[in-house]
């Protein structure tokens, strides 16, 4: 599956170290538990580097073994399991080092890059079984994403004709039986989030929870292999449950992470393949194409009804990124928000280019109100490469403008940039002008997740170098 990530997880089976880009094996180990309890702690991990000179390392997890979790979930009354996923919403800081060097930051939006990659590249199949079992994942209620209560639904009353009932049982001889359908069910209001009542029932009355998922992390996704020599140094730091929980006003609680364990594999190359490794590491560097990601948001105060912003990148452009918007006090974490909640926000223009290019003729300008938001839709489609695809996220028109409106938007040439191939590198400014039908009611992010073409490089003595 190449639309959004490339996730194939296993190692090709051979070396072709003359080529430009580099295939190499490594190794593995097991990380014993390092994060346990609830606290909101800055947590490091260190993968060793302790074997012999002939073994490799490798830093790459596999689908349902990157990361795995026991978890307690505590609550009372209506309190409610984490928005979405839990790996991803518990710790939202994530950085990654090689041998000192940073080559993923820790950022307060890693839960956003995890929950995007989930929504937009794997089948609603795939979502349905493997996600669910591994991470508890079920999609929001379109138009009811904020809703936290949990009341039973209830029946609608039924009226019946009792006439000459009353006569009857006065006879009491004769047994009255009246037989009708039971009305439709109905869920009450702000309990219609079905997605958020099936987490609920997956954690009720604290069961312990083991989940398993992969860490969302641009050198996990890469196919190659780290050498040896090179420690792998991750740090988590946990989010604060205002933010992964959903609760009722006036309730709290907390997730309780009893055991953690990262498992990693190790392979020790034969005597030919690693003797050929180390000649060409002489003359050259090993070379580690990635797919980085970063997200970014910049602030739309309430009372806006237009905003530009011609600084969120500069220098390397990026060459696809996806644009929602989401309330500032969700994404700062509020028991009553959900943070996935992507509105349409009554959007009427958008228009979004690179050193004044854009790659639609005309911006996009949506009616939400009016129904008329097709080619925004669409647009989500044709980024991801998948327009007219036999599938694609699970995502309907009406979906779409109730809490799952996003856009995404190709920037290049080819406008193949879901394929696993380097584009032409732009340097410049990129310009997002977005206006509103009305005035905006809430403070609100616009969030920007934007995928880069870059490469990461070691050479013989393991120092490591990145293009960014």
């Amino acid at each position: 599956m190449t639309t959004w990530l490339n996730v194939s997880y296993l190692a090709p089976n051979t070396i072709d170290l003359y080529e430009n880009l580099k295939q190499m094996y490594v190794y593995c180990d097991v990380i014993e538990p390092q994060m346990v309890g609830s606290n909101a702690l800055k947590l490091l991990r260190v993968i060793p580097v302790n074997a012999s000179h002939q073994d490799q390392r490798q830093a790459k997890w596999e689908p349902v073994r990157a990361e795995y979790l026991r978890l307690s979930k505590k609550y009372f009354d209506s309190i409610e399991i984490q928005i979405r996923t839990p790996l991803g919403t518990v710790m939202p800081f994530i950085s990654v080092s090689l041998n000192g060097k940073i080559v993923t930051p820790g950022t307060d939006t890693y839960p956003y890059k995890a929950y995007l990659e989930k929504l937009l590249s794997y089948k609603p199949r795939t979502l349905e079984t493997q996600m669910r079992a591994c991470t508890l994942w079920e999609k929001d209620t379109p138009g009811h994403m904020d809703e936290v209560g949990l009341d039973a639904a209830v029946f609608a009353p039924v009226e019946l004709d009792v006439e000459g009932v009353g006569a009857l049982a006065e006879d009491n001889a004769h047994t009255i039986t009246i037989e009708a359908p039971l009305g439709e069910a109905v869920i009450p209001e702000h309990s219609r989030n079905l997605g958020l009542r099936k987490r609920h029932q997956a954690v009720a009355d604290s069961v312990r929870k083991v989940l398993i998922d992969r860490l969302h992390i641009d050198l996990f996704q890469q196919k190659k292999f780290i050498p040896n020599g090179v420690d792998l140094r991750l740090r988590f730091n946990r989010a604060k449950p205002q933010f992964y929980m959903m609760t009722a006003v006036g309730s709290s609680g907390k997730v309780v992470i009893l055991n953690m364990l990262l498992w990693v594999r190790k392979v020790k190359p034969t005597p030919t393949v690693l003797n050929a490794i180390n000649q060409s590491l002489n003359s050259e560097t090993a070379k580690y194409p990635l797919r980085r990601v970063e997200v970014k948001t910049f602030t739309i105060p309430a009372g806006t009804q237009s905003k530009i912003s011609d600084h969120l990148f500069q220098g390397q452009m990026p060459k696809r990124i996806v644009l929602g918007f989401v309330e500032n006090a969700a994404f700062n974490g509020d028991n009553l928000k959900n943070p996935f909640h992507f509105k349409n926000e009554r959007v009427k223009k958008l228009e979004v280019s690179i050193n004044g290019e854009t790659i639609s003729t005309r911006p996009y300008e949506p009616d939400f109100q009016g129904g008329l938001y097709l080619r925004s839709y669409l647009n989500l489609y044709q980024g991801l490469g998948k327009l007219g695809e036999d599938w694609a996220p699970d995502i309907t028109l009406e979906e779409y403008k109730n809490g799952y409106t996003l856009w995404c938007i190709d920037f290049t040439k080819d406008q193949e940039a879901q394929l696993n191939k380097f584009h032409l590198i732009e340097t410049g400014n990129l310009r997002i002008e977005v206006q509103f039908g009305q005035n905006v009611q809430q403070t609100l992010n616009c969030l920007v997740y934007a995928e880069f073409d870059n490469l990461l490089e070691i050479n013989k003595q393991r120092e490591v170098n990145i293009d960014y």
